[in-house]
């Protein structure tokens, strides 16, 4: 196991029964909606069942989520469900 690419998990105790975590590298993507200043959205796809996306101003925030639910999310972006959070 790499000490870069593995890391035990801090709840893990000393022994063999320990969880180790790592971080899958990505390639990450700007959005082509996104301007060429700050607050650009990030998405990646770390496989095939897996959509990542995050904001640029705090990268370490992502969040995770099927092809599927985004696709659904989208649609209902697009059809304007989500307005009255924005005009209240």
């Amino acid at each position: 196991m790499s000490a870069q690419a593995w890391k035990k998990s801090s709840y893990s105790q000393e022994g063999s029964a320990c969880v180790y975590v790592a971080r899958v590298p990505v390639a990450w993507h700007k959005s082509s909606f996104s301007a060429e200043a700050a607050n650009c959205l990030n998405v990646a796809a770390p496989a095939p069942e897996a959509i990542q996306i995050r904001e640029s101003d705090d990268p370490d925030v992502i969040l995770t989520t099927t092809p599927a639910t985004l696709g659904v999310f989208i649609r209902a972006a697009k059809a304007g469900c989500f307005d009255q959070l924005t005009n209240p």
